[in-house]
């Protein structure tokens, strides 16, 4: 069984997309407030437009904070003899089990500032996904060497492939199948063997 866990740099980047996300809205909300106020002739309205747009901002912002440490903290995958088990979630604690033997797919994703990091992403993708937006069956995210994993994974998938043919049953239950096929065959052939007869 081999566990892994993102990288502090995925911190990092959880953290700045706050950020922008912050100024992004920051900024669509000071600059007209800020003009309105100004054709309204409201007394310090540079002052109170940005206090106003500060103060929204961190009605959301302030949680979102003290969230992502401990949801970056929740993050592990790991990788068993017949599944990946990945773990997330901290408000809403979430356990996804992904059969090897439903593994369809597996990508790599680095954005710029994965690479700038130096962290990156391994989709997992599934046979019979449900997800009206087609998105990964999971996602191993903030991983410091995902080359690594990516061949760790492909290398647990090649193991249970090898492990699932050369079972005792399964050879069994072909062996089966084969013989079954061949007495209906020699069924057949004596049943034609049988109305040429009548018919000479």
């Amino acid at each position: 069984m081999f566990i892994y866990t993102p990288k502090k740099a995925y911190l990092y980047k959880m953290l700045f997309s706050v950020v922008l996300v912050f100024l992004l809205i920051f900024v669509s909300i000071y600059i007209p407030m800020f003009f309105i106020m100004k054709d309204e002739h409201v007394i310090d309205y540079q002052w109170k437009s940005l206090w106003i747009s500060t103060a929204v901002n961190l009605v959301w912002a302030v949680p979102t904070f003290l969230i992502i440490f401990p949801l970056f903290k929740s993050y592990r995958y790991e990788l068993m003899d017949d599944e990946i088990v990945v773990t997330s979630g901290y408000l809403v604690k979430k356990i996804k089990h992904v059969p090897y033997r439903m593994v369809t797919n597996l990508e790599l994703r680095r954005g710029v500032l994965d690479r700038l990091l130096g962290i990156g992403t391994l989709s997992i993708e599934t046979a019979g996904n449900s997800d009206p937006n087609q998105r990964p069956e999971a996602m191993l995210v903030g991983l410091s060497d995902v080359d690594a994993v990516y061949e760790e994974v492909a290398g647990c998938l090649r193991n249970f492939d090898q492990a699932q043919q050369q079972q005792p049953w399964e050879r069994g239950s072909k062996k089966a199948v084969m013989d079954g096929e061949a007495g209906v065959l020699s069924e057949i052939l004596t049943e034609l063997k049988a109305i040429h007869q009548k018919i000479e």
